[in-house]
């Protein structure tokens, strides 16, 4: 009863620091408004059979992680320090040093784990200039030999991440606005399509949906392009105020087929106008001297906790640590990365064993298609049967909602279970849709039960992947809450006296595949033959 009676005072002072859904985003307090919550339950647990385990550990969960920490020093050194992280660079390098010397500070054992990079990848100076027609915005200028130059519009642009080179001259060529890049549209442009340089319309990303369309959308334009004979891609930014952002088309790790920039929005809107007051006339120069690299070894980062009971049996707690480059990845993935490692420092503080090993893990490679994950995977390929959950963070810092559960309807009870403390937090509102997305992807695609944290769209969004994904967008206040959700999952799971769920065998997984529309999705991403032969998820 003492142990009950110190959780019930604990929750009623801790649970008020969670603001309700009209002030998810309130600013970083110095001292809370703390006062009692109504509904608050001591009758909470990690299973049926063992009532107050869960209650116990959030108790001791709560304060550590809501009182003084060292995450946001964490954080500052990964995002200011290190800064952009892409997989394979001296960044990330440094970043993976980052997190072993965290999780060693908070006192929990640590290891890394290898695999290798296809290949490296880094931008050059991307240039993009418009040759012609004559403009009256162009200006002329006496250079060094007193030669007059005449001077076009530079537009704003990036490299798509892991695309080819240009040509050391770079490529000059007519640009053709195929819109949104549509079949028809592409009938409609004929034969221009060959040797030019098509500009592709994107729309706002501002939803969940808009972004999932953003990886849907382009691998089907790019076959067309390459089908067409086209020289190269401009894709019109979807972020406005002349945001550069950054991602990669080609989800493997290798270099994609076609060169690729993203112009800023504004620009592309204004090149657009220009191809069409002047149809067939507009002319641009892209210059991209990417710099490509042979393969490469690289490394995840493993924390552990040992189950004092099963501890060949695991949950996994797991965030990625790379990010790109031109902001310093705070929004996605630093704050989650730091998440990861509070989460283990707070579990190991509380002095408490769960049933289960609970692992702690950053991925590297996430950006280029989940690779770091993917790599995991197939090296405790053995071991699957013995990982009872993947649990993943990956949203930045938007209020959390409950979680994805990857089409497992089977495993809704003892998720609700384990967060049964925090029922005042909203945050059992789960659903069972199945999607690439994230890390969790490969550990479903074998059958093991798998978490995703829903989030709501705060402002990851407009930051994403994007020059502005910098420290100061994360609310330090929102994270800990986010890391008291997130230890208390993986413990509550860990400590269950029975599994979560079952590993699905492939004829199960077939028809989750099917039923959660995720077949679909293999087929535009081009993971379908993969997946139908056994090479990525569970063998047939």
């Amino acid at each position: 009863m003492l142990r009950l009676t110190i959780f019930s005072c604990l929750l009623l002072f801790s649970l008020s620091t969670y603001p309700p859904p009209a002030q998810a985003q309130l600013p970083q307090a110095t001292k809370d408004p703390l006062s009692p919550m109504q509904g608050a339950t001591t009758q909470a647990g990690c299973s049926v059979t063992e009532a107050s385990s869960c209650a116990q550990a959030a108790a001791k969960i709560l304060p550590i992680v809501m009182g003084p920490s060292p995450m946001e020093e964490n954080l500052r050194r990964l995002t200011d320090e290190i800064g952009g992280r892409v997989t394979g660079t001296p960044e990330m390098a440094k970043a993976v040093e980052w997190g072993v010397a965290a999780f060693r500070a908070a006192g929990v054992d640590v290891h890394t784990e290898k695999y290798t990079l296809p290949v490296t990848w880094r931008e050059g100076h991307t240039i993009l200039n418009i040759m012609g027609p004559t403009l009256a915005v162009a200006k002329e200028v006496r250079g060094e030999d007193g030669k007059i130059l005449v001077v076009t519009p530079g537009l704003r642009a990036v490299s798509e991440a892991w695309g080819p080179p240009t040509p050391q001259i770079g490529i000059t060529a007519k640009v053709v606005n195929v819109g949104g890049g549509g079949e028809e549209e592409f009938m409609r442009a004929g034969t221009a399509v060959k040797g030019a340089m098509l500009l592709v319309h994107s729309d706002i990303g501002s939803t969940w949906a808009d972004l999932f369309n953003e990886y849907l959308r382009p691998p089907d334009i790019i076959s067309r392009a390459l089908k067409g004979g086209a020289s190269a891609i401009l894709w019109t930014g979807a972020r406005e105020r002349l945001l550069l952002y950054r991602h990669t088309n080609r989800l493997d790790g290798e270099i994609d087929r076609i060169p690729q920039a993203i112009v800023a929005r504004e620009d592309a809107m204004w090149l657009a106008r220009l191809a069409e007051a002047h149809p067939g006339e507009v002319t641009a120069l892209l210059l991209m001297p990417n710099k490509i690299g042979g393969p490469i070894e690289q490394q995840n980062v493993v924390g552990e906790i040992r189950g004092y009971e099963k501890p060949d049996e695991a949950v996994i707690l797991g965030a990625h640590l790379d990010s790109w480059e031109l902001g310093t990845g705070a929004l996605d993935n630093g704050c989650n990365a730091a998440l990861v490692i509070e989460a283990a420092r707070a579990i190991k503080a509380t002095g408490l064993l769960p049933r289960r090993t609970i692992r702690f893990v950053l991925f590297s490679g996430e950006e280029q298609g989940t690779i770091g994950s993917f790599e995991y995977v197939k090296a405790h390929r053995a071991e699957l049967d013995n990982i009872r959950a993947m649990i993943t963070f990956d949203a930045g810092i938007g209020r959390v909602t409950g979680y994805s559960l990857g089409g497992r309807r089977d495993i809704e009870t003892g998720v609700r279970e384990a967060l049964k403390p925090l029922e005042s937090w909203s945050v059992n509102n789960h659903t069972y849709d199945a999607s690439f997305g994230t890390d969790n992807f490969d550990f479903m695609l074998e059958g093991v039960p798998t978490l995703v944290a829903n989030q709501e769209e705060a402002n990851y969004l407009p930051n994403y992947h994007a020059a502005s994904d910098t420290l100061d967008k994360v609310d330090m206040r929102e994270l800990k809450l986010h890391t008291v959700i997130a230890a208390l999952t993986a413990w509550g799971i860990a400590d269950r006296a029975e599994p979560l769920g079952k590993r699905l065998s492939r004829a199960e997984l077939d028809v989750l595949v099917k039923e959660t529309g995720l077949d679909q999705q293999l087929k535009a991403l081009g993971y379908w033959d993969a997946w139908q032969s056994g090479q990525r998820g569970r063998k047939p």
